[in-house]
């Protein structure tokens, strides 16, 4: 195995639920640890710009972008799997397994043109399956995680 210690599974799920903007994830493969950094603190270690520039919050991060960008010995592993993770596909799938054909196509209308995303949810907690829909989608997150966790050579922990 590549990694000295398991990474948590509910830290990389978190990850890719979160999805945010302009923030790269990584794993630190000696320490488990899941390190999220913006891309300013990012540009901030590749620039070399002085720590003192930057808040006292924002400079551990800018320490560990540096220690990214530096690690030759490939400690730490790029995580940001927003390429991979398709919520939309998702959610096609998801309304795919729901028993009520009305409730079905309601749901696939909803998930058409702009707003998909806010017609979906409020459809979800009208028909009274978003609990259901949160599960599902964690699962599959989980799946896509620990697939790609195999492939790496990381091991996980539950």
């Amino acid at each position: 195995m590549r990694n000295n210690k398991p990474v948590k599974l509910d830290d990389l799920v978190g990850e890719i639920e979160l999805q945010i903007e302009d923030t790269f994830t990584f794993i630190n493969t000696k320490t488990g640890e899941v390190i999220t950094l913006m891309r300013e603190e990012i540009g901030a270690a590749e620039d070399e710009k002085p720590l003192e520039n930057f808040p006292e919050w924002q400079r551990d991060n800018i320490e560990k972008a540096i220690s990214i960008i530096e690690d030759e010995d490939g400690v730490y592993l790029d995580f940001t799997l927003r390429n991979d993770y398709n919520e939309y596909e998702i959610i096609q799938d998801f309304i795919g397994t729901l028993e009520d054909e009305d409730i079905r196509e309601e749901l696939y209308d909803a998930i058409q043109g702009k707003r998909a995303f806010r017609r979906f949810k409020d459809g979800i907690i009208e028909h009274g399956v978003d609990k259901h829909w949160y599960k599902y989608k964690e699962s599959r997150i989980k799946v896509l995680v620990i697939e790609w966790c195999k492939e790496h050579n990381i091991q996980i922990q539950e």
